[in-house]
């Protein structure tokens, strides 16, 4: 596990660079993950704040974070995670309807209902996307990250189980169009069904080019300016 160095300013940079960057958050989120406590968050280690003291909290980010690196072969990023217990606590820090939500390669947010293992992986999926696509990461397609995201995540919300020759819940012909639409198309209305079809895209394309080794590939290649096809 990467040593954590975290410096006030050095987080504020970051998230600040987000917002410089085009990326806009609430206030409240970019100040929360500066200062955590400020927000009544108390620190469980390792980088992990919540407003209960859970050791199951620091359990359960210690396992997501195993996730990815067991994806990957190792893990690169080394984000700060706040999670909140209440939903007072999750608006307070700047959270809507979501069960989480990553900030670049710095951070991530947890509600009461994404405080699991499943959805820290995810969010943690796409900060190690983040922090090795560096200034390039704005290259990777929406749907490429979203489904990349629920595979490593193992997420059987949009995925059949491990070990199923085929982890599509829909025909493949019917996922693939979401490689050509906006991804605000296919999530209208708060529907999760672009995941669904990301997740089914990506599954085969992991099948078809070589499972992670291919991933770390096509992150080369998207940093030198090249695109990744279904």
């Amino acid at each position: 596990m990467p040593k954590r160095r975290w410096i006030v300013t050095g987080v504020v940079a970051g998230l600040l660079g987000l917002v410089i960057g085009g990326t806009v958050f609430a206030a409240p989120a970019i100040a929360a993950m500066a200062c955590p406590q400020c927000y009544g968050l108390g620190s469980r280690g390792d980088g992990v704040y919540s407003d209960r003291d859970d050791p199951a909290h620091r359990t359960m980010v210690a396992a997501a974070e195993r996730r990815v690196a067991a994806f990957y072969g190792e893990r690169t990023s080394d984000a700060r995670v706040l999670i909140c217990s209440t939903a007072e606590c999750y608006r307070g820090i700047g959270g809507g309807g979501e069960k989480g939500r990553a900030f670049g390669r710095w951070a991530l947010m947890l509600s009461p209902d994404g405080a699991d293992e499943t959805i820290a992986s995810h969010e943690l999926a796409h900060i190690e996307m983040h922090k090795r696509l560096g200034s390039s990461y704005d290259r990777v397609p929406r749907w490429f990250d979203e489904g990349l995201a629920v595979v490593i995540s193992d997420d059987e919300r949009y995925l059949k189980p491990a070990g199923e020759p085929d982890r599509c819940r829909v025909p493949y012909e019917e996922a693939a169009p979401v490689t050509e639409v906006d991804w605000a198309t296919a999530t209208a209305g708060g529907s999760d069904r672009g995941y669904l079809l990301a997740a089914c895209v990506v599954s085969r394309w992991l099948t078809e080019n070589g499972g992670a080794p291919a991933v770390l590939t096509a992150i080369e290649d998207l940093r030198e300016g090249r695109a990744i096809t279904p």
